[in-house]
C-alpha cells in the first residue's frame, strides 16, 4: 500500500480484523519509511448481480441505491444510519450470495420491507407507498390494517 503520508509504497500490516460478518477485513498498517499509522480495507471484488426491474430491464446491483432508500424512509424517525447501514449490508450480502445470477427489484423490496416492519412501522408504510404505488388513501388504510396493532409484533401470514 502507498503511505498516505510520504508515498512510499513499504509498509507492514500490524493488525487484521474481519467485519462485515467476514466479508471486510480491516488491515491496520504502519510506513516502513515515515512511520505513520493508517488503515486499509479489504473486500472480496467480483462481478456483481444484476437487478431486473419492473419494466424488464437490468441494471448492476447498488447498495447506494437500498441506503438512499432507507434513508428517505425513516427521515425524522429516529432509525439511526448505523440501523440503515446494518439493514443494507445485510441485504447486499443476500444479493451478493447468488454469486453474479439476476435478482428481481421486487425481491430486494420485500427484503427491505421485512427488515423495515422490525424496526420501525411508520418507515415501513413510507417504504412500502413507494414500492407497491399506493394511489390513495385507501391503499395506505389497507397496509396499516395488516399491522398487529395490540402486541407491537409484525402481522403473522
Amino acid at each position: 500500500m502507498v503511505c498516505p503520508k510520504c508515498g512510499e509504497n513499504n509498509d507492514k500490516v500490524l493488525d487484521s480484523r474481519p467485519s462485515d460478518d467476514g466479508f471486510v477485513v480491516r488491515r491496520r498498517r504502519v510506513c516502513l519509511v515515515c512511520g505513520a499509522r493508517f488503515s486499509t480495507i479489504e473486500k472480496i471484488e467480483g462481478l456483481k448481480p444484476m437487478v431486473i426491474k419492473k419494466d424488464g430491464s437490468k441494471q448492476p446491483y447498488d447498495p447506494d441505491k437500498i441506503l438512499r432508500s432507507l434513508d428517505v424512509a425513516c427521515q425524522k424517525r429516529g432509525v439511526s444510519q448505523q440501523v440503515k447501514e446494518n439493514i443494507c449490508s445485510d441485504i447486499t450480502h443476500i444479493v451478493e450470495g447468488r454469486f453474479n445470477k439476476e435478482i428481481s427489484s421486487s425481491e430486494i423490496g420485500e427484503f427491505i420491507m421485512s427488515k423495515l416492519m422490525d424496526i420501525d412501522r411508520v418507515s415501513y408504510v413510507r417504504f412500502a407507498s413507494v414500492y407497491k404505488n399506493f394511489t390513495d388513501l385507501d391503499s395506505y388504510t389497507a397496509e396499516i390494517n395488516n399491522f398487529d396493532v395490540g402486541s407491537g409484533a409484525p402481522p403473522e401470514e
